[in-house]
């Protein structure tokens, strides 16, 4: 018999716990849809996501393009489950101004075994700023 995968409270607990780690809850991130983590995630380029020259820095948009990937797999997985990257591929097309928002959205491609294939779009101001190709381990998850 297969363990039940995350779904409801399950899964808004830890959505919860992947956006109160210290970076993403410091460069502001929150969820697109409460009711839907898996939507994804969105930060406003304030200073701490500032580049220096007026734009997000890419650093700030690759922990979006993270976040987001982990919260597509996050309805896949069991409760003793996660997912870690293992392999990322970012293109950055374009500008994210700062003092705009970027949304993050994410879609699991598909899951084999112990893998989960994911692609992240982000986008501001209705401008595709970010894509990333990310593969993530599945593993268990340690208690903490």
């Amino acid at each position: 018999m297969t363990a039940p995968l995350l779904t409801g409270p399950a899964l808004a607990r830890r959505a919860a716990l992947v956006l109160a780690v210290p970076l993403q809850a410091a460069l502001g991130a929150r969820l697109l849809d409460d009711a839907d983590p898996a939507a994804g995630v969105a930060f406003t380029v304030d200073e701490l996501a500032d580049g220096g020259a007026g734009g997000a820095h890419a650093g700030a948009l690759a922990v979006g393009l993270e976040v987001a990937a982990l919260l597509a797999v996050l309805p896949h997985l069991t409760e003793a489950e996660h997912a870690v990257s293992v392999s990322t591929a970012v293109t950055l097309p374009a500008q994210a101004p700062r003092g705009r928002e970027v949304a993050f959205r994410g879609t699991l491609d598909r899951r084999t075994g112990r893998s989960a294939f994911t692609a992240v779009t982000a986008v501001c101001d209705g401008v595709v700023v970010a894509r990333a190709q990310v593969v993530k381990a599945v593993v268990g998850l340690q208690p903490g």
